[in-house]
């Protein structure tokens, strides 16, 4: 029996919709820990695959072949708003912190050389930021303004404390 084909399933976003609506809405995909357990989800009207494809096919840089669908704010969902077309080095910037390793923030370790933290900021395969502060504080802010100041797509972290 031949599976019964809508139409849909050929366009270059469905299978980024099914991904999204998936990893957003249900419980026993791989990436729901991140996704829908904390709180990001699919906006009611972007949950029909052609309103989907409607608003994310208007949105400035449409490229689904050399470019990737981001939230602008990693912590909002899916919502008409929140999102952009941007190239793999913009959303990797964009990303949040994997809370993997010793280091508490994104760009931000202590260097065992120096002795002190350092701060840093990498983008497009390049270095282009790299200073060393006394305190961990001191080298995400040093961080955090040189994100702003050359308006850069990297998330903005709060210090919380060592």
């Amino acid at each position: 029996m031949t599976k019964q084909r809508y139409g849909n399933e050929l366009h270059p976003l469905y299978s980024r919709w099914l991904t999204t609506t998936q990893r957003c809405t249900n419980p026993n995909h791989a990436s729901y820990k991140n996704y829908g357990a904390r709180g990001i989800t699919l906006s009611p009207e972007l949950r029909s695959f052609v309103n989907y494809r409607d608003y994310v096919s208007s949105l400035p840089n449409y490229d689904p072949i050399n470019k990737t669908l981001d939230r602008i704010d990693g912590n909002q969902g899916y919502i008409k708003g929140n999102l952009r077309w941007v190239d793999t080095s913009t959303q990797i910037a964009n990303q949040r912190f994997s809370g993997k390793g010793f280091n508490k923030y994104t760009g931000v370790n202590w260097s065992v050389t120096h002795q002190r933290w350092v701060a840093r900021v990498n983008f497009k395969g390049k270095s282009l930021l790299s200073k060393v502060a006394n305190t961990q504080e001191e080298a995400l802010n040093l961080r955090n303004q040189f994100i702003i100041s050359n308006n850069l797509p990297h998330t903005i972290q709060t210090y919380t404390g060592e």
